[in-house]
């Protein structure tokens, strides 16, 4: 009876003895991070941790459970797209998996000034060293130190800062996910081992579109005619407004740092203005509203691209002040000056992108800060129309005209281009064109069925245009509505009022009612603002004439 109890004893000893180094030698493990809330969905430098909160990176805390040796392991930390950024400290090795294959070799810290490092190692961790970047299949492997027989009690931390990856194409959120290289060396992780480094990812650039910002005024829409060559505009001016596609998705060099050191560029913004005539510069200014962002454009002019400098249309706006916690807006204001050799109808427009462009890696699998950093993936946004080049062209409005029993109605259209002013002396350039008449009549209950007639060689009401339809320059073209109506072949009587555009500018009209029997009353001309000019019409903006 005695020896059962003593072999049961002893055998009690022995699981004692036998499990004293798994319960007492072990470093518990955690990791926490501090993420970022949106990173710019082409971003190949995006950021991993808040840019709100310089020296976040990802925090690893160890604590010992009690007095007892450890053996070196390695915290294998794999991230979900591509590592972009390195740091060289004593002991690295970079891993590069280019064409599936793997080699090291000697690195440069990426970007300079804030690399991938180790900060604030303290207590078990003084020595933890990183020892491998694997930048394609994004894992960093960091030596957790050994002591050998040297017992260790207490515990330490340090912080991971500088990461940052491709976030072309990812999704959130996107996590961080720790692992141990050795479960036998008495660390062990605990806690959750997947922890997010991104919550979401948006649009840098969120709109585009003529206006301007909250405090701002807006300059309007260019607007600009055809066939004229002495470089004169309706509208010289233009306003852009550009509006952020989260808060904190524009960020000047220090913002894009864990460090508070500049680095690369920032995140900026490339403008690109197409329609613009040879002949014509653009000149842009930026504006500030009352919740807007400081920008580092002050001024820049643009002309036409051409075979010598293919990038003459573009513009890249840089940040030199941001809000991280909400939404900017950028306005660019656009004045165009000089003189055009020859337009053709169409439209200016412009698309922004963020900039700069280029490959998340080198040739050699490798960060590089060659081209800008960060860098994004190409995503224009729009085309907006900020102008338009139309057919040199003036429109008229006779508000009421008749042809009913003995009444009808006198048009007499002149066609001013020819003066006697010269070029220099804001002269018109002498320009014939066609004539088209849009009819609306009214009927006992409301309106009709509207018709156009236009002027061609087989189509000439009334006196004074030439064979092909056109009226020449110091030309004026008479005709009555019965002759209109002929020619629009239309039957019976005409109430209603007249649109009159010409293929040519600086036309001017007169009209009068009358039955031919001494009855007569002039009714009104009106030369209207161009309907492209982006506004709506009023009667403060006609001119009679």
């Amino acid at each position: 009876m005695k020896s059962s109890r003593w072999i049961i004893g002893l055998m009690a000893v022995m699981l004692v003895m036998a499990l004293a180094p798994s319960s007492f030698a072990q470093v518990q493990l955690q990791i926490f991070t501090t993420p970022s809330a949106s990173e710019v969905q082409t971003n190949r430098n995006a950021q991993t941790s808040d840019p709100g909160s310089p020296g976040a990176g990802i925090l690893v805390s160890g604590s010992s459970i009690a007095s007892a040796p450890l053996t070196t392991t390695n915290l294998v930390l794999t991230f979900p797209a591509p590592i972009t950024s390195s740091g060289v400290t004593s002991g690295f090795v970079f891993s590069n998996t280019t064409a599936g294959a793997t080699a090291t070799g000697a690195g440069t810290d990426v970007p300079l000034a804030d690399p991938i490092r180790l900060v604030g190692k303290s207590g078990l961790f003084t020595t933890a060293d990183i020892t491998t970047i694997n930048y394609s299949g994004g894992t960093i492997t960091i030596a957790l130190p050994g002591f050998g027989t040297t017992a260790q009690s207490g515990s330490g931390t340090f912080r991971l800062l500088g990461v940052r990856i491709d976030a072309n194409g990812k999704t959130a959120p996107s996590n961080v996910t720790a692992s141990l290289g050795n479960a036998a060396n008495n660390y062990f992780l605990t806690g959750t081992t997947s922890q997010p480094i991104i919550n979401a990812f948006g649009a840098g650039i969120g709109s585009m579109s003529v206006g301007a910002v909250s405090g701002g005024t807006s300059n309007g829409s260019v607007l600009i005619f055809t066939n004229q060559t002495n470089g004169q505009f309706t509208n010289a001016s233009a306003s852009l407004l550009i509006t952020e596609g989260f808060a904190s998705a524009w960020r000047t060099p220090t913002q894009s740092s864990t460090n508070g050191a500049a680095v690369g560029n920032g995140t900026q913004i490339r403008v690109t203005i197409t329609g613009l005539p040879t002949g014509v510069t653009a000149n842009i200014t930026t504006v500030t509203g009352s919740t807007s962002t400081v920008v580092g454009l002050s001024t820049a002019s643009i002309t036409a691209p051409t075979s010598s400098n293919a990038n003459a249309n573009q513009f890249v706006i840089s940040f030199t002040g941001t809000r991280i916690t909400a939404v900017d807006t950028v306005q660019l204001n656009f004045s165009l000056v000089g003189a055009p050799s020859s337009l053709s109808t169409g439209s200016i427009t412009a698309t922004a992108t963020m900039f700069p462009l280029g490959d998340a890696l080198d040739a050699n699998g490798l960060p590089t800060e060659a081209g800008g950093y960060p860098r994004f993936v190409q995503a224009d946004v729009g085309p907006v129309t900020i102008g338009n080049i139309q057919a040199a062209n003036t429109s008229l409005l006779i508000p009421y005209a008749v042809k009913t029993g003995p009444y009808d109605t006198g048009i007499a259209i002149a066609n001013t281009t020819a003066d006697p002013f010269s070029s220099t002396g804001g002269g018109a350039t002498p320009t014939a064109g066609t004539i088209t008449v849009y009819l609306f009549p009214r009927t006992a209950t409301g309106a009709g069925t509207s018709v156009t007639v236009t002027t061609s060689a087989t189509v000439r009401p009334g006196v004074g245009l030439a064979t092909d339809g056109t009226l020449a320059a110091g030309g004026t073209w008479t005709a009555l509505m019965s002759d209109i109506l002929t020619a629009a072949g239309q039957t019976g009587d005409f109430f209603g009022y007249l649109f009159i555009q010409t293929n040519f500018l600086n036309a001017h009209g007169a009209a009068y009612i009358f039955n031919g029997a001494g009855f007569t009353s002039s009714t009104p001309v009106l030369v209207l603002p161009p309907p492209s000019a982006g506004r709506s019409r009023t009667s403060s903006e006609a001119l009679s004439f």
